[in-house]
């Protein structure tokens, strides 16, 4: 069963120091995907994350989201599996407050809720694409630092803004993963 078949996924997040790797579940709990962190393991150490891949089966990438290095942007390419641009998003910082931009294909995507708290929602021209909800994984998960939310997807998205709202909402784990090590 494909990752892109389903409206509900569940990421549960399975990390160490150097890693950020995730199991991706359907609505009944069944595994269909898992990301794997990339680079080195020495460039992890000491930037953290920088590259995330979606594996749709054994050897199958169907998405990554590459951290682009800028200076002061968090800026991510959202890619399918063949490396063809699918999104890009931007983190700026203005006047007191953090702004995420996702553009996709030429449209610009507005996050409403709290990115932050992971509790969202990713709107474009059609209305509601997706909404992401943390999810409480345990006591002895929240304490080593793993996180598990749902992101429902819009029933009417094709594979395409499929492969980039899960990019994005990766990407938008990679940023909060990367304040709260700074902070």
């Amino acid at each position: 069963m494909s990752i892109f078949n389903q409206d509900v996924l569940v990421f549960q997040q399975t990390k160490n120091i150097s890693k950020n790797d995730f199991a991706i579940l359907d609505g009944s709990g069944g595994q269909v995907a898992h990301v794997e962190t990339g680079g080195s393991a020495l460039g992890r150490m000491f930037a953290g994350a920088r590259q995330l891949t979606v594996f749709d089966g054994p050897d199958n990438p169907v998405v990554q989201v590459k951290d682009t290095m800028t200076m002061g942007r968090d800026r991510f390419e959202i890619l399918d599996g063949q490396s063809v641009p699918l999104a890009s998003l931007v983190k700026r910082v203005t006047f007191f407050k953090t702004r995420v931009t996702i553009s996709m294909q030429g449209e610009e995507l507005d996050l409403l809720g709290s990115v932050w708290d992971f509790n969202f929602q990713i709107t474009g021209s059609t209305g509601e694409m997706a909404s992401v909800t943390r999810e409480w994984s345990g006591m002895g998960n929240a304490l080593l630092g793993k996180s598990t939310y749902a992101l429902q997807i819009a029933s009417h998205l094709n594979v395409g803004q499929r492969q980039a709202v899960i990019g994005s909402v990766l990407a938008l784990d990679l940023i909060r993963e990367k304040q709260n090590r700074s902070s």
